[in-house]
């Protein structure tokens, strides 16, 4: 059975010898096409790895919002100690499809409604704070990778004294779309964009690693108000 199977093998490698030695070019076509099928498996393979991983631990931390209370998502450092303006003005870069404009959108909405910041379409001026929106296109470097970049965000404030004027940003990476267009990665980089770092709660938006959470906790609250209601 072996040896069927080796004697099997040989004759398919002297098939595939047979056609390159007669179509050389066929090799950059066949390496080219390769290359793309392995782009588009990637988050998938990400994604079972990651569920596999999951599944063999047993467990997943989490934190309950009784544990968080009265906890305070942390600032980014651009804006800690700083005093800025509540409100922001915002536009997107004109290749953001419609698909990643929705969930920015349904972010814009979610912080609005804590009536600690105040978003407003339009262009701010060179005093004003302001949030880009806008989508790249960064590859997983290493398939086997336990993680993957779905989102970049963050502050750029101009520090005056105490004040800062922060203009921010906030993106999606399109090049793993089914992933990183969803309302909790959106969520999660506004969140950096208005002042919001990494949290180790799993039930905050600011988790570093996407729970699908899009509701502000508590502790995201506390934290903008600690940027913004001094």
């Amino acid at each position: 059975m072996r040896k069927n199977s080796w004697i099997a093998w040989l004759i398919v490698l002297a098939g595939i010898f047979a056609v390159v030695q007669i179509k050389p070019q066929i090799v950059p076509q066949v390496k080219s096409e390769l290359q793309s099928a392995n782009n588009q498996i990637q988050p998938y393979v990400y994604l079972i790895k990651a569920n596999i991983e999951k599944k063999l631990s047993g467990q997943r931390e989490t934190t309950t919002e009784k544990q968080v209370g009265k906890a305070t998502t942390p600032t980014e450092e651009p804006l800690q100690g700083m005093t800025t303006a509540k409100t922001y003005y915002y536009h997107f870069k004109d290749n953001v499809p419609q698909s990643a404009r929705q969930v920015f959108e349904y972010a814009v909405e979610q912080y609005n409604k804590t009536g600690i910041v105040n978003l407003v379409p339009g262009k701010a001026d060179s005093d004003q704070n302001s949030v880009t929106f806008f989508v790249y296109h960064k590859k997983i470097e290493n398939v086997m990778s336990s993680s993957v970049e779905l989102g970049n965000g963050g502050p750029s404030a101009l520090q005056l004294n105490d004040y800062a004027i922060n203009t921010s940003r906030a993106g999606l990476n399109l090049t793993y779309p089914t992933l990183s267009v969803k309302k909790s990665v959106a969520m999660h980089e506004l969140g950096h964009a208005l002042g919001l770092a990494h949290s180790s709660y799993t039930n905050s938006v600011m988790y570093p690693v996407d729970q699908g959470v899009y509701q502000l906790s508590e502790a995201d609250l506390n934290g903008l108000r600690s940027i913004y209601d001094k």
